[in-house]
């Protein structure tokens, strides 16, 4: 993860020498005078604009495995910097051509890097995935030792650390799931979506529980 990373700095880098003016963005004015200007429109975009900071849930769900401390310094000192520069560097890349929005991501790598990029992406996201599989984990463990789920199979993958396990019939139903998602939704912007919207949901359900909790506690 840390070579997708400092692919992901470099390209944004990169990409940003070539227009500067994508700096501009770290201005909150910026944002508001777009509101401004694209009304209605603009509003809908932040939708798209909120969805990258529904996928930071999945940093939080490995506190069980890593700690508070290392997903901390891997955030401020690796991801978020990394993610940044390059989401910079495709505003960089759309502002110099704006008929690449299409795809962005890839139309910002140099040709000869494309193939390479794919099998570097691919392998990121099936690394990136054990952070749900693992948070799952957990969940139904504490699930269980709440009496709150039907009992399954736990297999303690570490003598020292008590929080890596493995739930093999758990990493069977994701597995399921993961299939019907992908072929009843089709689209990577379908997907999308509904991962936007199931995500906001959710959040919207974690805050009023947390409410109640904190009223009637």
């Amino acid at each position: 993860m840390i070579i997708w990373f400092l692919t992901l700095f470099i390209i944004g880098i990169w990409r940003i020498t070539y227009k500067p003016s994508i700096l501009r963005a770290f201005n909150p004015w910026e944002a508001f005078n777009y509101l401004l200007q694209e009304k209605e429109r603009g509003f809908l975009q932040i939708g798209g604009v909120f969805l990258p900071v529904t996928g930071l849930e999945a940093l939080y769900a490995d506190l069980g495995h890593f700690g508070q401390w290392s997903i901390r310094y891997a955030w401020l000192c690796i991801a978020f910097p990394a993610v940044v520069a390059n989401y910079l560097g495709q505003g960089a890349l759309l502002i110099a051509d704006p008929t690449l929005v299409d795809n962005p991501f890839y139309h910002a790598v140099p040709d000869w890097c494309h193939w390479p990029m794919v099998v570097l992406a691919t392998a990121a996201t099936i690394i990136a995935s054990q952070a749900i599989i693992t948070g799952s984990f957990s969940l139904i463990s504490q699930a269980i030792a709440l009496e709150c789920s039907v009992p399954f199979g736990i297999i303690h993958t570490s003598k020292t650390i008590a929080g890596q396990i493995y739930v093999p019939a758990i990493n069977f139903i994701l597995m399921i799931l993961t299939i019907i998602v992908t072929v009843g939704f089709q689209t990577g912007s379908n997907i999308t979506n509904a991962y936007g919207f199931t995500v906001c949901s959710e959040m919207i359900v974690t805050t009023i529980l947390y409410m109640c909790v904190m009223h009637f506690t």
